[in-house]
């Protein structure tokens, strides 16, 4: 049977797909990497998101696209149109540590331009595989790199710079995003299947970037508990946390955080009582390899439970309605045996 070389079938590919475009009468693309002259107009998120669909959902959910909009900057910022706060909460663009102001589409906070455009093109980790590219792209490790989060976030940055020193740890991007094998782009309709069908598959970063995100450092804080004076005498437990992160805990350059234990006592399907206990806040935090132990007395009531359950829980008190961070988890069984 004949086959038809790679090369030959690409280029019939390529001919095709110039045919799908005139016969669409496609417009230009120039507008996804253009600023205009004065800097007052560029690109939207929901452009990229466009072809990027599942990198603009993910994105939606996150602080980055709120960094500009969210209750807690605005009410904290007495002047917002501060360069020195909007380089960082809507930046223009953060390529190799050049940070400054945007002055359109604020409301996104932290878009896409703003970590990938840089100099008329699209910055990213990985080449492109299409048949087109529809903007011009440039493969870069910058975005492999804790470089790419330092502009921002310098003081973690630097906390992070002192523990890798002399020694291989992991990456901003290695502990808060997952990585998953996708096509960098999706197609919506006949024609862009067409085009992303001949992608390869990458091993992609999620841009879902939160601080919970730590799918790949699950032992980043560890809690132990011991009983102390046993019997019905003062029963008190020894809880030990330690901090494996490669910063601070917590850690940030602005705003006010705690981070708390949660102590859950119960009794069958009963809960007998709850108590947090202050561990660390951005006053006197935990720093990279640290330990700290609480002694907590217990009431007779709560060495008698059945099981208790250890959480340790990321507040950021300057915006209450924004969820604790779970941390770490432990669940004591048969705390009573442990004591009597």
């Amino acid at each position: 049977m004949y086959s038809i070389p790679r090369a030959l079938a690409h280029t019939i590919a390529a001919v095709l797909l110039s045919w799908m475009f005139f016969m669409a009468g496609c417009t230009s693309f120039s507008h996804l990497t253009r600023i205009t002259p004065d800097g007052h107009d560029g690109p939207q998120a929901i452009h990229c998101g466009a072809c990027h669909i599942q990198q603009y959902q993910e994105w939606q959910g996150t602080a980055h696209a709120r960094a500009f909009s969210s209750k807690s900057f605005q009410e904290a910022t007495d002047t917002p149109e501060e360069d020195g706060c909007l380089r960082c909460h809507s930046p223009l663009g953060i390529h190799k540590g050049e940070a400054k102001a945007r002055s359109f589409h604020r409301d996104e906070g932290i878009n896409c331009i703003s970590c990938h455009l840089s100099q008329g093109k699209m910055h990213g980790p990985h080449k492109s595989s299409a048949l087109f590219s529809p903007h011009p792209i440039e493969q870069d490790p910058f975005y492999l790199t804790p470089a790419l989060c330092a502009t921002c976030h310098e003081e973690t940055y630097s906390q992070w710079k002192k523990v890798s020193a002399g020694q291989k740890i992991r990456s901003c991007q290695q502990c808060h995003q997952c990585s998953k094998q996708c096509c960098v782009t999706q197609g919506t309709n006949l024609f862009s299947n067409v085009l992303v069908s001949f992608e390869k598959k990458v091993q992609a970063c999620n841009h879902t970037i939160t601080l919970d995100m730590m799918a790949n450092f699950p032992n980043g804080v560890n809690i132990t508990a011991l009983a102390l004076n046993k019997g019905k005498e003062a029963p008190t437990l020894s809880i030990n946390i330690h901090n494996n992160l490669p910063h601070d805990l917590p850690t940030g350059t602005f705003g006010k955080k705690e981070i708390q234990l949660s102590l859950l006592f119960m009794k069958g399907d009963l809960q007998v009582t709850e108590k947090k206990l202050l561990v660390s806040d951005e006053r006197k935090a935990l720093t990279a390899g640290e330990s700290k132990k609480i002694i907590f007395p217990l009431t007779p009531e709560e060495s008698r439970a059945d099981t208790l359950r250890l959480q340790l829980e990321r507040y950021s008190t300057n915006d209450p309605e924004r969820p604790p961070i779970v941390l770490s988890s432990k669940i004591i069984a048969a705390i009573h045996e442990a004591f009597h």
